[in-house]
């Protein structure tokens, strides 16, 4: 499902300057289902009158909660930028084996936001959220505010401050070392970052890696972990000049030694491109992208053991999508994608996927009234 009214502001980069990418709100479904808490729960506060889908949003992020088998959405942007109401503050959870969203209406929550990061700590079982842009200020763009969301009980808790003024960074789990990282971002006055951050939420600190090489400066990139060999793997996003995506190499992190390593790419391989979106698939060992502003519909598979790219074909894909979100959920083997700006018009939409790399089948699981 998507909204029906076009975009109508962009928070995109220009050369010297950002803009938000925004677009007009999505209609909420006109029946209202009555929904249950789900079972693994410490009496959620969850909303039992909610629609059952979240709104059409972009600018989000997703995290799948192992323990509970659910994957987290937090906030997102629904209208214009200019706007304090396009801005959003929910919290949501998402089953896939009963296929069910849930509006968790937890009692305390971080401010409403767009653009900020989810990640899930597998060793404290705690959804980590970082950042953000709360309103329609620019002086509150980049906002390096932690929280750690427990889905058992419904709540959020805010943590230390992380860095300030990084729009549009990313953040992985490296659940080896048990430590968050964060990658890249902007400030809002004409300059990327290159910087590497490590969160451990047990001792909830912020550390600068300052390791001895890294990837050039950009924001709105794809991440994520590669568990099996142990790498942060960055790809993708908009580089220095604000006016061209940066080079198409994967850069993979080692913490342990805290180094970058360029890995340039072999034909065939993706083009580059900003506000994609990629997720790791253990099962498969396979790197999953898909989307961004160029090659919007595109499905790619990386193997990091091969660098090798491997563009997929399935039958059915979501439209040309970009400023969505993935998570892979374990339990069912699947990549959930939801969100972001669709199609030609490029309307936000309220769609959610699911991508099996086994059939290579996209397939939409959209609850209908």
């Amino acid at each position: 499902m998507r909204s029906k009214r076009p975009l109508t502001k962009f928070l995109g980069l220009i050369p010297g300057y950002i803009i938000l990418l925004i677009a007009c709100g999505a209609p909420q479904p006109a029946a209202i289902p009555t929904l249950t808490p789900p079972p693994n729960t410490a009496a959620p506060s969850a909303d039992t009158a909610a629609p059952l889908n979240p709104s059409a949003r972009s600018y989000i992020s997703l995290a799948y909660d192992v323990e509970s088998g659910r994957v987290i959405l937090f906030g997102g942007q629904t209208g214009d930028y200019a706007e304090a109401a396009s801005y959003n503050g929910e919290t949501w959870s998402y089953d896939f084996t009963a296929n069910r969203w849930l509006l968790m209406q937890p009692a305390a929550a971080p401010t409403a936001r767009a653009a900020s990061e989810l990640a899930y700590d597998s060793e404290s079982d705690r959804v980590i959220l970082f950042g953000g842009c709360v309103g329609p200020s620019f002086e509150r763009w980049g906002s390096g505010a932690t929280w750690a969301y427990d889905y058992n009980t419904n709540t959020w808790m805010e943590m230390a401050k992380g860095p300030n003024r990084h729009v549009g960074p990313r953040l992985a789990y490296d659940s080896e070392s048990d430590r968050v990282i964060l990658f890249g971002g902007y400030d809002m006055n004409d300059f990327f970052y290159n910087d590497t951050w490590a969160y451990d939420f047990n001792t909830d600190t912020w550390k600068e890696m300052k390791p001895k090489d890294s990837p050039p400066g950009r924001n709105y990139q794809a991440m994520t972990y590669d568990s099996k060999a142990d790498r942060v793997l960055v790809w993708g996003g908009l580089n220095i000049s604000g006016s061209a995506p940066v080079d198409e190499s994967i850069w993979a992190y080692d913490y342990n030694s805290n180094s970058w390593q360029e890995i340039k790419p072999v034909e065939p391989y993706p083009k580059g491109r900003e506000y994609p979106a990629m997720v790791y698939d253990p099962a498969a060992d396979r790197t999953i992208l898909f989307g961004g502003n160029i090659g919007g519909d595109e499905t790619w598979s990386y193997d990091y053991n091969l660098n090798t790219w491997t563009k997929q074909e399935p039958v059915t894909t979501p439209e040309k999508t970009s400023r969505h979100a993935m998570a892979y959920a374990a339990d069912a083997n699947r990549i959930i994608l939801f969100g972001g700006q669709a199609g030609a018009g490029m309307f936000f939409t309220n769609e959610t996927w699911a991508y099996d790399f086994d059939k290579v089948l996209w397939t939409n699981v959209t609850q209908q009234p």
